[in-house]
């Protein structure tokens, strides 16, 4: 069947298709046509084939081939890919393709599971605000329930899909045409996406021996480019008039504000993987762990101070209100 790409649902959080491989795979379907079309719930989300579909938008088709399935297919796939990552004897790339497939069906047959929710619910309880318990974790964490379906450990399942949903494309084919440790991969990935391909090409060439000295090569670069800029003895002049400061304090309050919440993205994505804290705190060594213990203080004394200032605002406003009444 056939349907509108525009009434196409991608669930928020999904892993965004990788430019190139959409680029190519437009060329090819240009080319030969859509042999495969794309998966869709009966509510219209997407469950596989994001590439393809992002491929036949680049190509300014409106509709797209399609596959509807109800939820017990996708036991059933969910079953199999299980049943795969038992019995098949499963490459380090194949196995990180049946993981991430398995986590798109589980959170969508238990989405509270899905990364953020939790969060989500106590951070607005932290504030005072009346959660509904439905945001509340009813069942076992992704990594749990593939742990017990497949008999990986946790930390395993925790450092495959890392790979998988962080490792770039073109990383991932330069650390398995030199059939590079599992470690080196884990390590890769988390990196930077723009370091990646430069440390795996320098690991390959041999130049660099290990992401270790990648990193500290890297902190070296940054040393010798913050160094060569040219220092004057004499104070700058601030010519800016008062207009103009007033604009970049609004637009540097707004770079904070973007920077915060990056920040906050990027960490629960980093616990989407590891579905907890405590699986997180497993990979990493002690000063990590110190280091992370502080950094997290710092931001729990600052929505501490946010969310008093925020309650004396509403506070403010409320009586403000009563005010005009009377």
């Amino acid at each position: 069947m056939r349907v509108r790409i525009s009434s196409i649902k991608i669930n928020p959080g999904r892993r965004e298709a990788e430019p190139k491989a959409v680029e190519e795979l437009a060329r090819s379907i240009a080319a030969v046509g859509l042999l495969n079309p794309i998966t869709l719930d009966q509510h219209n989300t997407l469950v596989a084939g994001l590439h393809r579909l992002e491929a036949a938008k680049l190509l300014g088709w409106t509709e797209i081939e399609c596959t509807a399935i109800g939820m017990n297919t996708v036991q059933a796939e969910l079953a199999e890919i299980d049943e795969n990552i038992v019995r098949t004897r499963l490459n380090r790339r194949e196995l990180c393709e049946q993981l991430l497939r398995r986590k798109e069906i589980y959170e969508m047959l238990h989405p509270e599971t899905k990364a953020g929710a939790a969060q989500a619910a106590g951070m607005n309880r932290a504030i005072g605000n009346n959660v509904s318990a439905k945001l509340a974790p009813t069942t076992k964490s992704f990594v749990e329930d593939t742990s017990e379906k497949t008999g990986m450990s946790k930390r395993a399942v925790s450092r495959l899909l890392q790979i998988a949903n962080n490792l770039t494309g073109d990383a991932r084919r330069i650390v398995e045409a030199n059939n590079m440790t599992q470690d080196t991969a884990l390590k890769l990935s988390r990196l930077q996406h723009d370091e990646q391909v430069e440390a795996a090409s320098m690991l390959a060439a041999g130049t660099m021996e290990s992401v270790e000295q990648y990193q500290e090569y890297q902190r070296e670069r940054r040393r010798a480019i913050a160094m060569s800029r040219p220092l004057s003895d004499d104070p700058p002049v601030d010519t800016r008039t008062e207009a103009e400061k007033e604009q970049e304090k609004r637009e540097s309050l707004d770079g904070l504000v973007r920077e915060f919440c990056r920040v906050v993205e990027y960490f629960l994505n980093q616990m989407k993987m590891y579905q907890g804290c405590a699986d997180a705190f497993a990979e990493m060594s002690q000063p990590q762990i110190s280091q992370v213990w502080d950094s997290a203080a710092a931001v729990d004394m600052a929505i501490i101070s946010f969310s008093k200032a925020v309650k004396a605002i509403q506070a403010e406003n409320e009586n403000g209100g009563h005010d005009n009444e009377n």
